[in-house]
């Protein structure tokens, strides 16, 4: 089986570790979206589009890569972090999918690591940036492999 894992992660790399650890568990090819070239999905039998969240939005530029590509009856899978790490985040990108005709198979979320004075200074921001410190970790990964176990194996 062929996998190819589409991504953005430019904050902490969060995104990216999940990405790697995905393919770890399913030898995927990983593009993140900062490269630039083209894109091209055909020849993969899952795809799978992950992203940090930034002020709670997945990255504008993957939703129009996701819109230039050819995903009609795809299979694909959504992935996120974030300092809350909730799968809510991932409706943009499912949307965006399903617009395309893919075939959206799961949704992955965990917490990534954050520093809140970076962007805030409103104190809840400051204790969600302590109860996300360290993440991904070890559990997230787990988490991770075992979702994409079930990608590979659903399709």
């Amino acid at each position: 089986m062929k996998v190819l894992i589409i991504y953005s992660s430019h904050y902490k790399g969060n995104t990216e570790k999940i990405a790697e650890r995905f393919s770890e568990k399913a030898d995927c090819d990983l593009i993140n979206i900062k490269d630039n070239g083209p894109i091209h999905t055909e020849k993969y039998d899952l795809i799978g589009f992950g992203s940090g969240v930034y002020k709670e939005s997945t990255a504008p530029r993957l939703v129009k890569i996701i819109s230039q590509l050819e995903l009609e009856g795809k299979p694909v899978f959504v992935f996120s972090t974030s300092g809350v790490g909730i799968k809510s985040y991932n409706r943009s990108l499912i949307h965006a999918l399903e617009m395309k005709g893919a075939k959206v198979r799961g949704s992955f979320s965990c917490k990534g690591s954050f520093v809140a004075k970076e962007f805030t200074d409103v104190r809840i921001f400051a204790l969600m940036s302590r109860l996300a410190k360290g993440h991904p970790n070890n559990r997230d990964y787990k988490e991770a492999e075992k979702f994409m176990m079930n990608m590979v194996q659903s399709v």
